[in-house]
C-alpha cells in the first residue's frame, strides 16, 4: 500500500485541496495512511482537527509530508521548490498543465518521480470527469463575474445582465462549447440574457444546437464573430483543448468593435493565446481596461470557491486515489484504464505520447516498461 500525502498549496489564492476530511475518512477506513500538511484545508474551512478526526496525521511542513508519503496530492502543478525533493518513490497527482513549461517538464523528468495529470483522467465513456467538474464551476462563476463587471463601478457600461421590466437584457457571446462554455451559456440564458454560443467542433454542432433550443447556437467562423461582437455586452472565451487542436486568434481590432464598457472574460488565457489584447491577471488585480473594454483574465477561476471545488474534486478523484494507494500504479492502471492517459511521466520516461511529441521526448509505453521492470 502507498502512504498518501496531502499538500498545502503554494500558489497565492489557491485554496482547493484534492481531499476533504470525509474523503480522508474513506481512505483511512480502508486501512490507508494519510498525512496532511498543517493548514492544508484552511481556505476550505477544513481545519487540522477535522482531518485528524477522520484518521489523518498532521505534519508541519511540505518536506515532512514528502518524506513520509508515496502518493502526493496537490492541486497546482509541481513548483520549483519541490523539484529536488521528489524522488523515484513518489507518485504525484495534480493538475499538470503539461503544455505550459518546457523547463518544468525537464525538471520533472530529471526528478525520476511519477506524475499523473488529474485533468487527463478519463471515465468509461471517454469523458474527463475532473476537468469537466472544474469546467462546470468556471462556467457558472464566469456569469457571476460578468454581471459584476458590467456595473459602472467596475468600469462596465452599467447594464443589468438579466434586464428588467422594459429594459432588454444584456447579450452574452460564448466562444467554445466545451463543458465550461456550455455551462456559461446555459446559466446566462437561465438569468434572462440573450445568448450566442459558437461551436468549434463541426461534429458536435447539431447535438449542441438540439440540446439548447433557446440559445443562438452557431458554428464558429471569424465572420460570424465579427457580426456578433458589436451587439455583445459580454464576450466569454472558453476555448480549451488538451491537444491544442484549435487555431484561433482574435485581433484587438475585432474586440474593439464592442461598445465601450463591454466585458471580455478570457478563460483560455493560461492554456492558449486566443485574444491578442488579453494578458494574464490575478485575484489581487483581476481586471484591466484597454480601449474602454473591461478584461478579466484570471486562470483557475474555480479556485475562488474552494469549498465547492474541493468537494467535487474529492468525489471524482477518490476512486482513483483509493485504487492507486491500495494496489500501486501497475495494478491501478490495469483496473482503471482511465488513468493511462493521465500517466505523463514514469521515472524519467515520458509515457504520454502527446507530451512526448510536443516537447521532443522519446515516448515509452507504460506496459512495456512494466514488463521490463523499469
Amino acid at each position: 500500500m502507498l502512504k498518501i500525502g496531502l499538500l498545502k498549496e503554494l500558489k497565492q489564492h489557491e485554496g482547493r485541496v484534492l481531499l476533504t476530511p470525509p474523503g480522508v475518512k474513506v481512505l483511512t477506513s480502508n486501512g490507508l495512511t494519510v498525512f496532511v500538511e498543517n493548514d492544508a484545508g484552511e481556505y476550505c474551512q477544513f481545519n487540522d482537527v477535522d482531518y485528524e478526526r477522520c484518521g489523518a496525521t498532521i505534519v508541519p511542513t511540505m518536506e515532512k509530508v514528502m518524506q513520509n508519503a508515496d502518493l502526493i496530492l496537490q492541486v497546482q502543478p509541481p513548483s520549483p521548490v519541490q523539484y529536488e525533493i521528489y524522488n523515484e518513490s513518489h507518485t504525484v497527482l495534480s493538475f499538470f498543465n503539461m503544455q505550459q513549461s518546457a523547463e518544468r517538464i525537464k525538471a520533472l523528468v530529471d526528478s525520476r518521480a511519477t506524475f499523473l495529470s488529474a485533468e487527463m483522467i478519463q471515465d468509461g465513456a471517454g469523458n474527463y470527469p475532473i476537468l469537466n467538474g472544474m469546467g462546470e464551476i468556471a462556467g457558472r462563476m464566469v456569469i457571476h463575474k460578468a454581471a459584476q463587471l458590467l456595473t459602472l463601478v467596475e468600469g462596465g457600461k452599467g447594464k443589468l445582465l438579466s434586464g428588467a421590466d422594459i429594459v432588454k437584457p444584456a447579450t452574452v457571446t460564448v466562444l467554445g462549447a466545451g463543458n465550461a462554455g456550455r455551462t456559461a451559456a446555459s446559466f446566462a440564458k437561465s438569468l434572462g440574457s440573450k445568448v450566442n454560443l459558437l461551436v468549434l467542433k463541426d461534429k458536435r454542432f447539431t447535438e449542441i444546437k438540439n440540446q439548447y433550443p433557446k440559445i443562438n447556437v452557431q458554428k464558429y467562423t471569424p465572420e460570424i464573430l465579427d457580426k456578433l461582437l458589436p451587439e455583445s455586452d459580454v464576450f466569454i472565451v472558453a476555448v480549451y483543448s488538451l491537444r491544442r487542436e484549435f487555431d484561433i486568434f482574435i485581433k484587438k481590432e475585432t474586440i474593439n468593435r464592442m461598445e465601450a464598457g463591454s466585458v471580455v472574460i478570457d478563460l483560455s488565457i493560461e492554456q492558449i493565446d486566443v485574444v491578442e489584447s488579453s494578458h494574464l491577471t490575478n485575484h489581487d488585480k483581476s481586471t484591466f481596461v484597454l480601449d474602454n473594454i473591461v478584461y478579466y483574465c484570471v486562470p483557475n477561476i474555480a479556485a475562488i470557491v474552494p469549498i465547492t471545488a474541493s468537494k467535487i474534486l474529492t468525489k471524482r478523484l477518490l476512486p482513483y486515489i483509493k485504487t492507486l494507494a491500495i494496489n500501486g500504479l501497475k495494478t491501478a492502471i490495469e483496473e482503471e484504464a482511465g488513468l493511462i492517459p493521465a500517466l505523463s511521466i514514469y521515472r524519467n520516461k515520458v509515457t504520454n505520447r502527446y507530451l512526448a511529441d510536443y516537447y521532443g521526448y522519446d515516448f515509452y509505453n507504460i506496459f512495456e516498461l512494466f514488463e521490463l521492470n523499469l
